[in-house]
């Protein structure tokens, strides 16, 4: 494992971990767990959008505070590859994570996650 992988897992356990405690972030690891070997090929396919989900899982973990325009531009950039280049099923997840996100501009990721 490199760097990077380890990197990766810390986060996205951060992530899990702030993710499991509500009904919403259940929903959303549900989700992101259907499409998780189709998401691994693209990552692996194409180094931007890796790049992309990373950055992305990275503002969420230590997103303090509203969910401000930085934090919804790196996360919008990764839904916008995985929608660009997914299955027709990974596509509408996609819009689902987008229209989410967009109401959540301007709340805290806890409150979303709340409800």
């Amino acid at each position: 494992m490199n760097g990077n992988s380890v990197r990766e897992l810390g986060v996205s356990q951060a992530l899990h971990e702030k993710l499991c405690t509500s009904r919403v972030g259940m929903r959303w690891e549900r989700i992101v767990r259907s499409h998780a070997s189709e998401v691994e090929a693209l990552m692996a396919i194409h180094p931007d959008v890796r790049e992309h989900v990373h950055a992305a899982l990275c503002a969420l973990d230590e997103h303090r505070g509203v969910l401000a325009e930085p934090t919804i531009s790196t996360v919008t950039r990764a839904i916008d590859d995985l929608q660009r280049l997914g299955s027709i099923e990974l596509q509408l997840a996609m819009t689902g994570f987008r229209e989410e996100l967009a109401m959540a501009r301007g709340r805290s990721l806890e409150d979303v996650l709340e409800g």
